[in-house]
């Protein structure tokens, strides 16, 4: 618990937009709390499972920008994405799995990234690592090198830390 507790410090005004969800909703940010726990323990010396910690980390972020989005939303509209049989008192869509799609519907946050192309380069590298996308990487069996798997996770933690200053900012 104390990791969460640790986390919620970084993102407190994210934490206060959101209103808790009822079971049918989904959580992004006890989502995102939960992935990044997961993230961490694969990504230890001792267990350091790399697809995995890729895969969850790529899931991790996603459930961040999915939780920031929501922050956003009208105070009456409900924290549910829009569908043809959906009316939550919002027009955002759900973007899947595509840290694009997903700015494109934070558009402060997509301004602010679009001035600092390193976090691009880190939203890129943590989304598509060794060019594969992070969702795809359930099904692989290479491990990558040393280098490589170096690399994403340092970006993998920098964009993390970004994403959450970002809540206190935007």
């Amino acid at each position: 618990m104390e990791a969460a507790v640790f986390l919620c410090q970084d993102s407190s005004v994210l934490n206060e937009k959101i209103t808790k969800s009822s079971p049918n909703m989904e959580d992004y940010q006890a989502a995102f709390m939960q992935r990044h726990l997961d993230t961490e323990i694969l990504c230890k010396k001792e267990s350091e499972r790399r697809i995995a910690a890729m895969h969850f980390g790529g899931i991790t972020i996603e459930c961040l920008l999915k939780a920031m989005i929501f922050a956003t939303l009208p105070k009456a509209a409900t924290q549910e994405w829009k569908t043809d049989s959906n009316n939550p008192g919002h027009t955002i869509t759900n973007p899947g799995h595509s840290y694009t799609e997903a700015l494109n519907r934070h558009n402060r946050l997509k301004s602010r990234i679009d001035k600092f192309p390193q976090v691009r380069k880190w939203l890129d590298e943590v989304e598509n690592p060794n060019s594969q996308n992070f969702i795809d990487m359930r099904y692989s069996g290479l491990e990558p090198d040393d280098e490589s798997y170096k690399r994403w996770f340092k970006a993998y933690q920098i964009l993390k830390g970004w994403l959450q200053k970002q809540t206190t900012q935007l």
